[in-house]
C-alpha cells in the first residue's frame, strides 16, 4: 500500500529527538573546539571580534541548518559572522549517535522527504553525501496478529481525507480540531464500524506523526497547507549529521555558549552568554520554538505583541524513536508496518532498518502523547513494551534485542521537543509573524518560522537563507 498522495505532507515529516550524551565527543566537535579556542585566543571574553568589514557584524544564535546556513550565505555576503552554540556539536535537531560503528542512528532528523528541487539534496549533491532511498512504497499493517488488507484500508482513508478536507474549507470548521472533524468526516463517510474505527485511530497517529502532537491539539485550517516535495524520500546511512559537519567547517562557531539575554542598544546588538557577552551590529535568532516559549531566553526590548502570540498559539511537538537491534530478521519485507489494537496508542508505526544499514534494526516512531507517555517509562519499560507489541505480530519468532537506543526528545534544555506545529487556536500568519524581523536588528529563522514546510529540515535551511537574504538587503 502506497501512502496516498494527500497523506503524504503528514509522513513526509522529520524526526528528531535528543542529542548524543553531552561527554561524547567526536572528532567533528574536537576539531570544531580547536578551531573556536585558537580563533578565541585573539579576542576577549567579552566580544565578539574587533575585525570590521565594509558590511558589519552578525551573530547567529543556534549552530542547527537554519543558522548555518544563514552564517554561511552571510559570510560569502561579505558580514563578519560568528554562530553561538549552547551545545558541545552543531548540527542541532540533526543528531547521529555512532556508538554502534557499523550502524549510525539518526536520533533527530532521518529523512530528506522528496529530493526533486529539495535544497537539502543540493547540499547533499554539493557534498558528495551518500543516501539510500527510502519510501513507503511497501506498507503491511496487522491488528490482533492478523494481516489488514492494505487496499481496502487505503479506499477508507482517502474516503476520510476527502470529507475532512472538505470541512477544512468552510470558515466555521477552521478551528475545530483535527479529532473532532475526524468524527464529522466519518459521519459522512458512511464506513462501517470497525473500518470507522481504524480510520479514526489512523488520523491519529497520521497527526501525532506528523505534527509531534494529538488529533485534539491540530485546527482542520492546516489541511492543504503545506507543500510536500516531489520524488524519492532518501535517508543517509553514514548519519544526517554530514551536512551541517561540513556547512560548519568553515565558521567561527563558539560551542557551549548559552544565550541568556538579547538587548537592542543605540549601535550595535548586545547578546549575554553564559561564557560572556558578544555584540554585533545585527542577531539572528535559529532557536527551537520550544526554547522561545520559555524564558530561557529574555529579550530588550521585549517582542512585539504578534510574535508573543505566535510563540503561544504555536504549539513544539515531541517525536521519538526506539532502536531495537537484533541478529536476525523477521519482521517482513517493507517499508513500513503499521500495528493496529494496541491498548496503549493508536498505531504503532515500525521501519525497518536493515536495507539501509545492512544490520537487523527496526524503528518504531512515536509522537504526541504517546511519546510523551512513553519518555515517562524507563529504557527496560520501553523496551519491554515494544518487544510486547512484536510478539504481539510475530510471537516467538521475535528473538530479544541485542541493543537498544531510545531517544527522549522533551528532556533536551536547547529543544525542549521535536518540531513546531499549528496549535489550535493558531492562524495561518503565525509563521510569518515569527519570522519577523525587530526593529531590522533581530531576525528569526528555523523550521517553525517556514509558512509551508515547517518541521522539515529544507524547512529550516529555506528560512537560514531567507534571512541572510533579508539582511543582505539592508546593507
Amino acid at each position: 500500500m502506497s501512502v496516498p498522495l494527500e497523506v503524504d505532507a503528514y509522513w513526509k515529516r522529520a524526526v528528531h529527538s535528543r542529542p548524543s550524551h553531552p561527554k561524547r565527543k567526536d572528532k567533528v566537535v574536537a576539531h570544531l573546539n580547536r578551531r573556536s579556542v585558537l580563533i578565541g585566543a585573539a579576542l576577549t571574553a567579552s566580544a565578539c571580534g574587533s575585525t570590521s568589514t565594509t558590511k558589519g557584524s552578525v551573530l547567529v544564535i543556534g549552530a542547527g541548518m537554519a543558522g548555518l546556513t544563514a552564517a554561511n550565505d552571510l559570510a560569502r555576503a561579505g558580514y563578519q559572522v560568528t554562530v553561538l552554540e549552547a551545545r558541545d556539536r552543531t548540527g542541532g535537531r540533526l543528531c547521529t549517535d555512532r556508538s554502534w560503528p557499523d550502524a549510525p542512528l539518526d536520533l533527530g532528523a532521518s529523512w530528506i522527504h522528496g529530493i526533486d528541487g529539495n535544497p537539502v539534496a543540493e547540499l547533499r549533491d554539493k557534498f558528495g553525501v551518500s543516501t539510500v532511498v527510502f519510501n513507503q512504497d511497501v506498507v503491511t499493517a496487522y491488528s490482533g496478529g492478523q494481516r489488514i488488507d492494505p487496499e481496502a484500508m487505503q479506499a477508507d482513508l482517502m474516503a476520510t481525507m476527502t470529507a475532512a478536507a472538505d470541512l477544512a474549507t468552510r470558515p466555521e470548521y477552521a478551528h475545530t480540531s483535527v479529532a473532532a472533524g475526524t468524527d464529522l468526516a466519518l459521519d459522512r463517510a458512511h464506513l462501517p464500524a470497525d473500518a470507522a474505527d481504524r480510520m479514526r485511530n489512523t488520523m491519529r497517529h497520521l497527526t501525532q506523526d506528523g505534527f509531534g502532537a494529538d488529533a485534539e491539539q491540530i485546527p482542520l485550517w492546516i489541511f492543504g497547507t503545506d507543500h510536500a516535495e516531489a520524488g524519492d524520500q532518501v535517508v543517509f546511512p553514514g548519519g544526517y549529521d554530514q551536512l551541517t559537519t561540513r556547512l560548519a567547517t568553515e565558521l567561527d562557531v563558539r560551542l557551549r555558549h548559552v544565550v541568556r539575554h538579547i538587548a537592542i542598544h543605540e549601535s550595535s546588538v548586545r547578546v549575554e552568554t553564559d561564557q560572556g557577552s558578544f555584540s554585533a551590529d545585527r542577531v539572528l535568532v535559529t532557536v527551537p520554538l520550544g526554547v522561545l516559549k520559555t524564558d530561557a531566553i529574555t529579550f530588550d526590548p521585549p517582542l512585539p505583541a504578534a510574535k508573543q502570540q505566535a510563540i503561544r498559539t504555536l504549539g513544539m511537538g515531541l517525536y521519538n524513536k526506539l532502536f531495537l537491534r537484533f541478529d536476525h530478521r523477521f519482521w517482513d519485507d517493507a517499508d513500513m508496518i503499521l500495528e493496529y489494537g494496541l491498548a496503549q496508542e493508536p498505531v504503532a508505526a515500525w521501519f525497518p532498518l536493515h536495507r539501509v544499514s545492512g544490520v537487523p534494526m527496526i524503528v518504531a516512531l512515536r509522537g504526541g502523547s504517546v511519546a510523551r507517555r512513553i519518555e515517562t517509562l524507563d529504557d527496560t519499560a520501553t523496551v519491554t513494551e515494544a518487544m510486547t507489541a512484536l510478539r504481539a505480530i510475530w510471537g516467538d519468532r521475535v528473538p530479544e534485542p541485542l541493543a537498544h537506543k531510545v531517544t527522549r526528545w522533551s528532556t533536551d534544555p536547547y529543544a525542549l521537543g521535536s518540531y513546531s506545529y499549528p496549535g489550535i487556536d493558531s492562524v495561518p500568519g503565525d509563521r510569518d509573524a515569527l519570522a519577523a524581523p525587530v526593529a531590522d536588528r533581530i531576525f528569526f529563522a528555523g523550521e517553525a518560522t517556514h509558512d509551508t514546510a515547517a518541521a522539515t529540515v529544507h524547512g529550516a535551511l529555506l528560512s537560514g537563507r531567507r534571512e541572510a537574504t533579508r539582511i543582505t538587503a539592508l546593507g
